[in-house]
């Protein structure tokens, strides 16, 4: 019985080894030598944000940010953050 449990625990083991390899791609946008800006062409993107375009993708991060906001969450009324920043 001990050895049927250490075959199936070394068996759960080796088997958390097989992650596929995540080394970047040439064809890979996820770079620090591209701008964030320029993004990904894949189903998967904002809508009103088009890539390669700086200042919608800058829209895009601000309303990202607001929706984050709990002072707008919230319905507080004003979006004055305590210390008197206005976000």
């Amino acid at each position: 019985m001990r050895a049927a449990i250490l075959v199936l625990s070394v068996g759960a083991l080796l088997a958390a080894c097989g992650e596929p390899d995540q080394t970047k791609a040439a064809g890979n946008t996820n770079r620090a030598d591209v701008v964030p800006w320029q993004g990904a062409h894949n189903p998967h993107m904002a809508k009103g944000w088009n890539p390669g375009n700086q200042a919608s993708w800058e829209n895009q991060i601000r309303a990202r940010g607001q929706l984050q906001n709990e002072y707008i969450r919230t319905g507080s009324g004003n979006a004055t953050a305590p210390g008197g920043t206005t976000r």
